[in-house]
């Protein structure tokens, strides 16, 4: 008999940190401070469904009450901002060609999701809404942390990529394909997935898949089969994605008089290593993510890392 119907907790908390200074395998004077240079992304997920989010998913119940084999709705809020810079050697006006470089931009946004998921599947509907330029707040949170960890003022957002309002509309969807327990409470995963992205700021399709192994090694995403897991858990994960990309405004400037741009690379592959810890509502995770080359003049690849807490309250 399947299992009745528990409480979930209401709401989840969560905070992701990405910056290049966290690839903590090199040495801190290697380290690199440019192309995705810094985001900051606190997320509440609710197991519940506004009234835009039960128009994406009529007829579903919410993830709160549903029972393990249900599919359900949940609901994800993000307030967000992205930063991009050029290399520090190869500041804006004081080297030949800097107009080469990567230009300085900045997205601030609140994005919601609307999530179905399952054992089996997630989809993930999402509508994005911010600004970029000065707005943005770029120059500021750059002079901040540049202050308090170099004792330096960030300079070159004078030239940085302007204001516009900006708006992307997203849609992912991930298939849990393979799922294995390998004995002594060790287990194996595996999810492609599929999105698509179209707006101002970013349009694009992805395709990729994630794999991971752990023990205890809870459901990625759905969290009615939480129901009875372990006080604790560890994983170890790879994923990789091929990406096409349409447009990008941190490239290719604002559609309306754009100022500063590169020439874009269309097809973007990307490669992930991560490892997490549960215990009992705590989750951190630490992620390293390769992005190859995404415009004809800058590095051949880029990596940053990312560190990532969860809380998933009583």
């Amino acid at each position: 008999m399947p299992r009745p119907a528990l409480a979930q907790p209401e709401w989840r908390p969560s905070l992701r940190l990405d910056n290049d200074v966290y690839n903590y395998w090199q040495r801190h004077t290697k380290r690199p401070d440019e192309e995705y240079t810094n985001g900051v992304h606190a997320s509440l997920e609710a197991n519940t469904a506004p009234w835009w989010g039960r128009h994406f998913a009529p007829g579903v119940g919410d993830c709160r009450s549903a029972a393990v084999a249900d599919r359900c709705r949940s609901t994800r809020v993000t307030l967000g901002q992205d930063l991009y810079t050029p290399r520090l050697d190869r500041a804006p006006k004081t080297v030949e060609n800097w107009e080469l470089e990567r230009p300085y931009f900045a997205w601030l946004f609140l994005s919601g999701t609307a999530r179905v998921s399952s054992r089996r599947t997630l989809h993930a509907t999402s509508l994005s809404l911010g600004v970029t330029g000065s707005p943005a707040g770029g120059a500021l949170a750059q002079d901040i942390a540049h202050r308090i960890g170099f004792n330096e003022k960030a300079t070159g957002w004078e030239t940085q990529i302007g204001f516009e309002p900006g708006v992307i509309v997203g849609y992912q969807r991930q298939d849990l394909v393979v799922r294995s327990e390998l004995g002594r409470d060790f287990a194996f995963d595996a999810s492609p997935l599929v999105g698509v992205a179209l707006g101002n700021v970013r349009t694009n399709a992805v395709a990729g898949a994630t794999m991971r192994f752990g023990k205890h090694l809870s459901h990625p995403w759905h969290m009615p089969a939480w129901q009875g897991r372990a006080p604790s858990e560890w994983w170890l994960s790879a994923g990789a994605h091929a990406e096409y990309v349409a447009r990008d405004m941190s490239l290719d400037g604002t559609l309306v008089h754009p100022m500063r741009r590169v020439e874009r690379v269309p097809g973007v592959s990307e490669y992930q290593l991560a490892a997490g810890l549960r215990v009992r509502g705590v989750t951190l995770e630490y992620r390293a993510v390769t992005r190859s080359r995404e415009y004809r003049s800058g590095p051949g690849h880029h990596t940053y890392s990312s560190m990532i807490l969860s809380l998933t309250p009583k």
